[in-house]
């Protein structure tokens, strides 16, 4: 299992690759977005952590990395239950992180040993309050008669585009920029997950197909420029996407972060397509 890093390879009959650009590249450390790709390239995620919530890359990163190893199947029941389950570990792992930042123990002036909080302790009283929260994506691919087909759901903003040569044939969850907004659907660590919040898509891909996962804001940003009413200019930036590699991609977010045409934010893309036949 692959959680982070470009060009995951190939050996399954599908390419998949991997791109990031930090929100802040001088803060790597804050990065709240979260990727994992299965050892055999059949299963991807992508969460998104809330940028107002506590330890929300933390969460996302579980989230990730448990869809592709755990491998729910894609019935809202056991999506609802394999959430459950995320909570309780994540439940696990905090109860165990605080007591480890328990106030530390120090020596006074007397000899004796007194406690003290630390300097910080403000952040986690706020912490103690809060709750993580993360967007969710995910996909399952499968070898069919012809090409392949997949299942996807979501909760969140974190979008599927699923292009064929350089048209986009559809975006899931959100299939308009219009639908984007400040308060996306979240997986919150503190509360179960209704099914009817689900969405699922399902779709095949032959040879001539790529599947994006992307986090909102590249998202928006390719659906207000790439949608099929934009006219000619908008086969170029799936075309753009299609080929784009690492240094071509951080070139891509930082000139559209300098025009102001995307939002700050950490920017994430998971390019999926299948390998040629020869």
């Amino acid at each position: 299992m692959s959680e982070a890093g470009v060009g995951v390879g190939a050996g399954t009959g599908v390419d998949v690759h991997v791109y990031r650009v930090p929100a802040t590249p001088e803060c790597p450390e804050e990065w709240r977005d979260a990727v994992a790709v299965s050892g055999d390239r059949r299963a991807f995620a992508l969460c998104d952590g809330a940028s107002s919530a506590f330890r929300a890359g933390p969460w996302a990163r579980l989230l990730a990395r448990e869809y592709v190893t755990e491998g729910p199947d894609h019935s809202p029941e056991s999506l609802v239950h394999w959430v459950d389950r995320c909570r309780e570990k994540w439940s696990e792992r905090e109860a165990e992180r605080r007591k480890g930042n328990a106030a530390a123990a120090v020596m006074g002036a007397d000899g004796q040993e007194t406690h003290r909080r630390p300097a910080d302790f403000w952040l986690e009283d706020a912490e103690a309050r809060g709750v993580a929260k993360a967007t969710f994506l995910g996909m399952r691919l499968r070898p069919a008669p012809e090409g392949w087909s997949f299942e996807a759901v979501a909760v969140g903003d974190s979008c599927l585009l699923h292009l064929r040569g350089d048209a986009l044939l559809r975006a899931f969850p959100l299939g308009d920029a219009a639908l984007f907004g400040s308060h996306p659907d979240l997986l919150s660590a503190a509360e179960p997950l209704a099914a009817d919040r689900i969405h699922h898509y399902q779709g095949r891909l032959d040879g001539q197909d790529t599947v994006l996962l992307v986090s909102d804001a590249l998202a928006e940003t390719l659906l207000t420029h790439g949608h099929t009413g934009a006219g000619p200019g908008a086969a170029a930036w799936w075309q753009v996407v299609r080929q784009v590699d690492e240094p071509a991609f951080e070139r891509l977010v930082t000139e559209l972060r300098a025009a102001r045409a995307i939002e700050r934010d950490d920017t994430t893309m998971i390019r999926i397509r299948p390998r040629p036949e020869h």
